[in-house]
C-alpha cells in the first residue's frame, strides 16, 4: 500500500530546485569518443555511465595546446575565458556560443540559429563540485521538426519555448549539478540535467533524448563495481488533450544501474526502473511507494507485491573489450515477457522487449584518430508504453517518457534500425560521417500499433496476433557528413560545415529534407534529428 511520503520526495527533489542548481551536460558523442580513446585500455573504467564526472574527465587531455607567440591568440585558442585557482578553490567560466546558418532545400530558405550563454565549473578541496550551463537560444527548424514543435509546444531535447514568431522560437536552458564526494568511492549529486546509460550511439535503458529533469543520484565506485541510483522528477502532458493547452502533470522515475567489470575485458550491467505518479485511481494524492526510495532493492518484485499500476522496466547489458581498442556491446530491455507465450505462435501483445548489439573501434584499422561504430537496434511493439493513469487534474500516462519525448530510444518502439558512424580526428581537425537506416511500423489514426509510446496501449487492435513491424511500414534514411575545426577545447568551440539528408517514406507519402549547415558551435549537447 502506498505511503504518504511526499515530504521525502520533496526533500530530495525540490530542496534544491532546478532554477537554483544546474549541470554541465557532457553527453555529447564526439566529446565522449575523444575522452574514451584515452582510457580505452583502462580495465577499471566504466564506459556505460554518462555524463562522466569531473573526476573522470580530469584523467583526459583530449587536445594539446597550440603554441602561439601572441597572447591574444593564446587566450582564444588555449585558455579559459576566466580562471581562478587559489588554495583549495577553483573557478572556471567559459562562453557557450552557437551561431549557425542552415539552408533547407524543401523550402529554399536560409535559417539562422543562435545560442549564447555561460559554462561554470568550480570545485572546493576535490570534495564539492558545481557545474552549470546557462544559455538563451533563438532557433528555426526544418519542416519535419517544426511540425513536432508546433504540435506539442516544446523544443526537441529541451522543453517549452518562450515565444514563436514565424518559425523563430526562443527558449532558455538552465542545467547543472552540485556534487559532493564524502569518500573516495561515494558521490552524491543533485541537479537538473540528463543521463545516458550504455555504450552505444543509442541507449535502450536511458538516453539524453528528452528535456532535462531535476534529480537526486548517488554513485558508488568500489573495486570493479560502479553502482548508480537516481530519483528523477519527470513532467508530461495530459492524454487526450484536444485543446492543446499543454498542461503538465508530474511523475517520477526511480532507477538502479549496476555495472561490474567481471574481468579486464568483460563488463556486465543490470538496469531497472519504475515510472510512478503520486495519485490513486480516485485522484487522491497518496505519495509514492516507500520501497521505491530504497537504493538497493529490486523494483520489480516490489511493484508486483504492492499491486500497483506503475510502469516497470528491467534490462541487462554485456560489453567485451578486445585488443583494448575494439569494444563489442549489447543491451536487452524488458518491459513485459511471458516465456510460454513467446514461442506459442499466439503473438501475445505483452511480449515487450528490445535488443541492441554493436561494436566500436578506436584507432580503427591501426589508423590513429580513426573511429568506427556499427550498431543495430530492434524494439518490439508497445515497449516503453503504458496505460492511462490519473493525476490531480489530468489523465496521465506512465510511459517511459518526459515532455512528450522518449527517455530511451527517440524512435519509440516497433522498429529496427542500423547505424554506422566513422570519424577521423587529427589534432584539432575532425571529419564525421553517419548513415542510419530504419524500418518502423507506424501508428495510424486512433489505433495503437505499438510505435508511439504516447498512445495508450489499450488502443491496440487485439491481444493476440501482434506482429513486429505491424502498422504502416515506414522507411527512414538519414545521412550526415560534417567537418570541423576545434578552436578552443576548454569550451569545445568549433567551426563546423556539414550537410544532412533525411528521407521518410511509406505507401502514401514521401518526405525528403536536405539541410546544409555552417557556423560556430560550443557543441556540448546531442541535438539529434536522425530518427
Amino acid at each position: 500500500m502506498r505511503k504518504n511520503n511526499s515530504f521525502i520526495y520533496i526533500f530530495l527533489l525540490f530542496l534544491f530546485p532546478s532554477y537554483i542548481f544546474s549541470q554541465n551536460i557532457r553527453t555529447n558523442h564526439e566529446i565522449n569518443i575523444l575522452n574514451e580513446q584515452s582510457v580505452s585500455s583502462d580495465s577499471s573504467f566504466h564506459f556505460t555511465i554518462k555524463p562522466y564526472s569531473q573526476k573522470d574527465f580530469s584523467k583526459f587531455k583530449a587536445e594539446s595546446n597550440i603554441s602561439v607567440s601572441s597572447k591574444l591568440l593564446d587566450n582564444l585558442l588555449n585558455k579559459d575565458l576566466f580562471n581562478v585557482e587559489k588554495d583549495n578553490v577553483s573557478v572556471r567560466v567559459n562562453p557557450l556560443i552557437h551561431s549557425q546558418t542552415t539552408y533547407e532545400n524543401i523550402v529554399s530558405s536560409l535559417f539562422f540559429n543562435y545560442k549564447t550563454g555561460l559554462s561554470i565549473n568550480s570545485k572546493f578541496k576535490d570534495k564539492l563540485f558545481f557545474t552549470s550551463d546557462i544559455f538563451y537560444s533563438k532557433v528555426q527548424f526544418p519542416v519535419f521538426q517544426k511540425n513536432f514543435v508546433d504540435s506539442f509546444g516544446i523544443i526537441p531535447h529541451y522543453g517549452h519555448f518562450i515565444s514563436n514568431n514565424e518559425n523563430n522560437y526562443t527558449f532558455f536552458s538552465f542545467n547543472g549539478e552540485l556534487s559532493y564526494n564524502p569518500t573516495k568511492n561515494i558521490s552524491l549529486y543533485i541537479g537538473n540535467g540528463k543521463h545516458f546509460l550504455g555504450n552505444g550511439y543509442r541507449s535502450l535503458f536511458l538516453s539524453d533524448n528528452s528535456n532535462s529533469y531535476p534529480y537526486f543520484k548517488t554513485t558508488v565506485d568500489i573495486w570493479r563495481i560502479k553502482y548508480f541510483w537516481m530519483i528523477a522528477k519527470l513532467s508530461d502532458f495530459e492524454l487526450y488533450n484536444s485543446e492543446q493547452n499543454f498542461n503538465l502533470y508530474n511523475k517520477a522515475a526511480f532507477i538502479h544501474y549496476f555495472s561490474l567489470n567481471i574481468t579486464k575485458r568483460i563488463n556486465f550491467n543490470f538496469f531497472e526502473a519504475i515510472i510512478s505518479n503520486p495519485y490513486d485511481i480516485n485522484r487522491n494524492k497518496t505519495g509514492y511507494e516507500a520501497a521505491y526510495f530504497n537504493p538497493v532493492i529490486f523494483y520489480r518484485p516490489i511493484e508486483f507485491y504492492a499491486g500497483t499500476s506503475d510502469n516497470s522496466l528491467m534490462g541487462i547489458g554485456l560489453n567485451l573489450r578486445l585488443f583494448n581498442s575494439l569494444h563489442l556491446y549489447s543491451q536487452f530491455i524488458l518491459d513485459d515477457l511471458i516465456i510460454s507465450r513467446l514461442n506459442d505462435g499466439s503473438g501475445w501483445w505483452g511480449n515487450k522487449f528490445g535488443i541492441q548489439t554493436g561494436m566500436k573501434a578506436y584507432n580503427f584499422l591501426n589508423v590513429t584518430g580513426l573511429f568506427f561504430r556499427g550498431e543495430i537496434n530492434l524494439i518490439r511493439p508497445y515497449t516503453y508504453s503504458h496505460g492511462v493513469a490519473v493525476s490531480e487534474n489530468a489523465l496521465a500516462n506512465l510511459n517511459y517518457g518526459n515532455y512528450h519525448q522518449n527517455l530511451a530510444h527517440p524512435a519509440g518502439a516497433n522498429f529496427i534500425e542500423a547505424i554506422s558512424v566513422i570519424r577521423y580526428n587529427i589534432g584539432r581537425f575532425s571529419a564525421n560521417a553517419k548513415i542510419i537506416l530504419a524500418k518502423k511500423g507506424s501508428d495510424t489514426d486512433t489505433i495503437s500499433y505499438g510505435s508511439n509510446i504516447y498512445k495508450d496501449y489499450n488502443l491496440r487492435p487485439s491481444d493476440l496476433g501482434i506482429t513486429f513491424l505491424q502498422g504502416e511500414i515506414t522507411n527512414l534514411t538519414f545521412i550526415d557528413f560534417h567537418v570541423s575545426y576545434l578552436i578552443n577545447p576548454n569550451y569545445n568551440l568549433r567551426l563546423e560545415l556539414g550537410i544532412f539528408h533525411r528521407k521518410e517514406a511509406n505507401d502514401f507519402t514521401e518526405n525528403k529534407n536536405t539541410v546544409f549547415y555552417f557556423g560556430f558551435s560550443s557543441k556540448l549537447f546531442n541535438e539529434h534529428a536522425d530518427y
